[in-house]
């Protein structure tokens, strides 16, 4: 492997200056800043977005190093290329000693024994600061927890939220004054776009190519090289029908058990051990999400209700036509997502009636959250019903309901009930 060659290309690279996310990374905190998401979702251009907030503070750019270790000159790499890159770094560069060394090391989890080198970085050598990103959410929960021990600060990175969604369409609004602004009818437009096309910056960015395209490239990389090779997947065929049953099966209850029955139909033998397993591979690339039923009781949460989510609604629609139309099930997934992105730690209730989300804080439900895509005559009193019994059960005084252009406030036994479209409850809320 030509280090060197490797150093060379980063000195001789001009870094772009790409749109915002409104997304903080702290660098002065004393811990390695991990970040983490799904691919293509934006953490390449994160990283260059801080180091050109790094320059503008006047860190000279020999203070500076990046790498992608996806690049084909880099495969293969471990811990000891790590060392003879920092090795040939500080000589060729001789960065300035009264100033921070900040390591940008991209998509480090395909690197081996990445995680022992990290540690003894940040353990012996005080003057660097270590940016890890990865697209595996190992490198956030398991791996770190067990092999960085606290040494970690991570930051998640989703596809576009639609505030930036808006901002990188030159959309503006005063989020004030919209419901009555001349500014809605273009937001509202730009959101019927948002919920069929997601929010991967790419298709903003590439007018000249399909959305499906696009984003069957990306769910491919996910497969291949998040999970395939990265777990030594042999059985393709068998993976890829799990995925497709997945995405089927999104903004619904999901059962082990019952994936396993409708793939033994379709010729395959499984157990319900291995779905569980390849699930949980889809979690890690952030591809799906599980949403768990609320329970007191830690052991009664591990074998739960189920519900599934995915990571995006364009990526959705590009691999499972059937979504389309289907503007309840996308509105859903959509408004999971974003209470993803938001940080938030999100349950189900499920009782005699069942409400979509509820927000847990420091062990306390503190919101309950109800998505659909209109209120009628059809959908009203089961709502209302899933809602109440949530806040009665949480004694909570007010609920909302998040509908795609309804809104207004009522008192139902005894309890407030905002209903607000979810377009602006996106752009107003934190």
């Amino acid at each position: 492997m030509e280090h060197r060659k490797i150093v060379v290309a980063w000195k001789e690279f001009e870094v772009p200056r790409l749109l915002h996310r409104n997304i903080h990374v702290d660098l002065d905190v004393d811990f390695i800043t991990t970040i983490t998401g799904p691919r293509r979702s934006g953490k390449t251009y994160l990283c260059f977005e801080l180091i050109n907030g790094l320059l503008s503070k006047g860190i000279p750019k020999e203070n500076i190093l990046y790498i992608n270790f996806e690049d084909n000159k880099l495969l293969d790499a471990t811990s000891d290329d790590l060392d003879k890159i920092l090795e040939n770094y500080i000589e060729m560069y001789e960065p300035n000693k009264k100033k921070k060394v900040y390591l940008f090391f991209d998509e480090i989890q395909v690197v081996k024994d990445w995680d022992a080198w990290a540690r003894k970085i940040s353990d012996m050598r005080k003057e660097i600061k270590l940016v890890l990103t990865g697209s595996s959410s190992k490198l956030l929960s398991k791996e770190i927890s067990t092999k960085l021990r606290g040494r970690v600060i991570n930051n998640e990175v989703f596809p576009l939220s639609f505030r930036e969604f808006l901002e990188w369409s030159k959309i503006s609004y005063n989020p004030k004054t919209i419901s009555h602004s001349k500014d809605k009818a273009a937001v509202k437009k730009a959101f019927a776009h948002y919920l069929a096309d997601g929010g991967y910056p790419a298709i903003l960015i590439n007018k000249n190519i399909s959305r499906e395209q696009i984003l069957q490239g990306y769910y491919d990389s996910m497969i291949f090289k998040d999970i395939i090779e990265r777990y030594k997947i042999e059985d393709v065929k068998k993976l890829k029908s799990i995925a497709q049953l997945l995405f089927q099966s999104v903004s619904s209850e999901i059962s082990y058990n019952k994936l396993a029955e409708k793939l033994k139909s379709a010729g395959f033998s499984i157990s319900k051990n291995t779905i569980i397993e390849f699930v949980s591979y889809f979690e890690d690339a952030y591809l799906f999400f599980q949403n768990i039923k609320y329970e007191y009781s830690i052991a009664k949460q591990l074998g739960s209700i189920k519900k599934l989510y995915c990571i995006d609604n364009g990526l959705l629609n590009s691999v499972s036509f059937k979504f389309s139309e289907d503007k309840g099930k996308l509105l859903e997934n959509l408004v999971y997502v974003e209470l993803k992105r938001r940080g938030e730690t999100v349950y189900l209730h499920r009782a005699k009636y069942e409400c979509d989300f509820i927000i847990v804080i420091k062990n306390r439900v503190s919101q309950a959250i109800q998505v659909v895509k209109e209120l009628d005559e059809t959908t009203e009193e089961r709502e209302m019903q899933g809602l109440l019994e949530a806040l009665k059960e949480h004694n909570l005084y007010e609920g909302m309901i998040l509908t795609e252009y309804q809104e207004g406030e009522r008192i139902v036994e005894g309890r407030k009930i905002i209903i607000r479209p979810i377009w602006q409850w996106l752009i107003s809320a934190e």
